[in-house]
């Protein structure tokens, strides 16, 4: 048993402290905030009006499915209740210091010294480890632009956003086009008088529900692209199949989705990119409420801005939706600017395995919580002496390896901050935690063997066996969900698939080793 500290009780801290607990160590927690759960905490929460992009089913650890519940999304209150029911099932409580700001991180020896402060006074306490879990949304990004000190107006971010009252009767521009972005444009074009947005290219806007056989929809996050077979098969079915459905929206009879449909198709592949999964502002635009220009501001003047095409506006505001810069400002000794300079974008490796980063990964489709938690299994195991890391020349080769790949599939957007593919990433963790699905035969198991192949990756999958496991409710789950698929697109792509396998042709190869990663 080792003692362990984890810097933050958000989504990724809460499910560390419990997989850390699995493994019988003793685990602190610090949160510099009053409450559990990083923006869905009750004191310092996301915007109001929030509603999840991301599914109820993937936004769920994997040992605690809302099995009961019908599959949907989450409005913020009830995932905080969702993280509440974890919590109180799990009794991570005990474990939290709240109201702890961590101000000082330094190794000497063997240990990690790690310096709080609560109410003034500042404590000092050893660990044998540390996991980092402080979240991408803390520090945040403002873009340096000619002019801004000059601008006159009013300058927000986006974490400071809770409803629009602020921006009522006023002319304001937005920056950036995140989901977030979506839904704060939304409510400020509701009020202002004037509401512009500045984008710098087309973003690649695909909707919550998608159709895939007829009168049926899915979530996005339920698609193809949280499918394991169809992310082992080369990009260019990708291709096919995505573009196919996109075209439909170009035949639309509703206007909104028809410019999503241009705007996608001007974006280039949806599978090469980040992808924004709220497309509320759509409908704001084609209303006249909300006017975009695609060429990024040039400038800054005292009462408005510049574009690039030479269009200039008057504004009061602006509001900046353009993220955050991940910093660890107590952490000495160690730089992280990049979390693909980590191996499994996880341990850094001039640090060893004593220290993790988990969090940080970021699916293009699929949840963060689902990997968090995966990282967390990881290193409670590592930390317990079950798993050990691989030398460091071959955890170099791996970063350099992993992140060529993750570039070269995300070519669009590249240095996107820790984008990786929901499915391969979560397989090679898996492989590595040792939970890894073993696919039954099709004779002894049908059903169950099709469910892992064609249908979506929800976490539970990684509770059918390994450590920890769940092997009967996680089955019935599994079972019971609906196929994404048609049967006979299931009968396609198994077809597909085994006349790749044939050919030798599958230059896509499973990211199950620290192998050097092909790309298609």
């Amino acid at each position: 048993m080792k003692r362990i500290a984890v810097i933050g009780a958000g989504l990724s801290g809460l499910t560390t402290i419990k997989q850390l607990l699995d493994e019988g160590h003793d685990v602190v927690c610090f949160e510099k905030s009053g409450d559990y759960g990083g923006v869905f905490n009750k004191q310092d929460s996301s915007y109001d009006n929030l509603t999840l992009t991301v599914s109820n089913y993937f936004m769920a650890y994997s040992d605690f499915v809302p099995m009961e519940e019908r599959y949907r999304f989450w409005s913020k209150q009830e995932y905080r209740e969702y993280l509440e029911r974890y919590v109180n099932r799990f009794d991570l409580l005990p474990t939290i210091q709240f109201n702890h700001s961590v101000t000082s991180l330094k190794k000497e020896g063997d240990q990690w010294f790690l310096t709080s402060q609560c109410d003034g006074k500042e404590h000092s306490e050893a660990f044998d480890s540390v996991a980092i879990c402080s979240g991408m949304f803390v520090h945040k990004k403002l873009p340096q632009i000619k002019g801004m000190e000059d601008f006159e107006g009013e300058i927000f971010h986006s974490k400071d956003f809770q409803n629009a009252s602020a921006f009522k009767g006023k002319r304001v521009l937005c920056v950036g086009m995140g989901e977030s972005a979506s839904d704060i444009t939304s409510e400020i074009s509701e009020v202002a008088k004037q509401c512009y947005l500045s984008l710098r290219r087309y973003p690649a806007v695909a909707p919550k529900f998608v159709p895939f056989q007829k009168d049926r929809f899915f979530t996005i996050d339920a698609s193809w692209n949280t499918v394991r077979n169809f992310n082992n098969i080369p990009k260019f079915f990708h291709k096919q199949l995505t573009g196919g459905i996109f075209k439909q929206y170009l035949k639309s009879n509703n206007p909104d989705i028809r410019l999503r449909g241009e705007w996608i198709k001007k974006s280039g592949s949806p599978g090469s990119q980040v992808i924004n999964k709220n497309e509320r502002v759509f409908t704001h635009i084609v209303d006249g409420k909300v006017i975009p220009n695609l060429t990024g501001i040039n400038r800054f003047n005292p009462s408005g801005v510049t574009f690039n095409d030479g269009t200039q506006i008057e504004i009061d505001a602006v509001m900046f939706c353009t993220g955050y810069e991940i910093k660890f400002p107590f952490l000495a000794g160690v730089e992280v600017s990049n979390v693909r300079d980590l191996y499994l974008q996880m341990f850094d490796t001039n640090v060893g395995d004593s220290l993790a980063f988990i969090g940080f990964a970021r699916p293009q489709q699929g949840g963060v919580p689902a990997i968090a938690e995966m990282q967390a299994r990881y290193f409670a195991q590592v930390c317990k002496g079950k798993k050990r890391l691989p030398g460091v020349a071959q955890q170099r080769h791996a970063i350099k390896s992993h992140t060529t790949h993750w570039e070269s599939e995300y070519s669009i957007t590249p240095k996107a901050t820790g984008l990786v593919n929901y499915v391969h990433y979560m397989d090679l963790m898996a492989e590595k935690v040792g939970c890894l699905p073993q696919k039954p035969s099709f004779w002894k198991d049908p059903l169950l063997s099709i469910k892992l192949d064609y249908n979506p990756i929800f976490s539970a999958q990684y509770r059918l066996s390994g450590p920890h496991s769940r092997p009967d409710e996680t089955k019935r789950f599994l079972k019971s969900f609906p196929n994404t698929f048609s049967w006979k697109w299931i009968a396609y792509l198994w077809i597909a698939r085994g006349l790749l396998k044939l050919a030798k042709n599958n230059k896509r190869i499973s990211l199950l080793s620290d192998a050097p990663l092909a790309t298609s």
